[in-house]
């Protein structure tokens, strides 16, 4: 996991002091995602995008929704992009960053990135499309392959609009979402 170019700042419990909602706020949305996360119909949506002005609480959910998942053992990952902190607005830390999580979150997923990164070192290095397939599809297709989990775990990113050159990353994301590779 060392060769994974990943950030220490990113994830919701660290670094950036993000606040959860205040208590009895935003229960319809919380609730809505939280049904979404625990939904495992076949043709359920992969995806849940929020989008919102500046300013409109979007964070706070995205904190509260962390702490929910959490607490039900959902969350794979988080990344909590931000202006103010160089490694969490660099687009190229936000899939090794959520690889890593993972790994820690799955031991199987975990097993497999070892393995991979044993026959590829430098894929932290890589272009995000790359990245994409050899360090979140292919852990992930192992962990479906062993059957090793009942919910498939949420991987919240916060504040993409806060990350330079996000839009590299999102041709990587949003196909695999799509195709459901993810």
């Amino acid at each position: 996991m060392s060769k994974l170019n990943h950030s220490q700042q990113a994830p919701h419990d660290v670094g950036q002091k993000k606040t959860p909602c205040t208590d009895n706020t935003r229960v319809t949305i919380l609730s809505d995602i939280m049904e979404w996360a625990q939904n495992d119909s076949s043709d359920a949506p992969l995806g849940y995008w929020m989008c919102g002005m500046a300013g409109t609480g979007k964070s706070t959910i995205a904190k509260s929704l962390c702490l929910m998942l959490e607490e039900k053992e959902l969350l794979g990952a988080s990344f909590f992009c931000s202006r103010q902190i160089a490694e969490c607005r660099e687009y190229h830390h936000i899939i090794p960053t959520i690889a890593y999580q993972l790994a820690h979150y799955s031991r199987t997923f975990g097993e497999m990135l070892e393995k991979i990164l044993e026959q590829k070192p430098d894929l932290a290095s890589k272009e995000p499309a790359t990245q994409m397939r050899e360090l979140l599809i292919k852990p992930w297709e192992a962990v479906i392959k062993a059957k090793k989990i009942e919910y498939p775990p949420v991987v919240v990113i916060d504040a993409l609009d806060e990350c330079e050159d996000i839009s590299e990353v999102l041709k990587a994301i949003v196909p695999a979402i799509q195709d459901k590779q993810m």
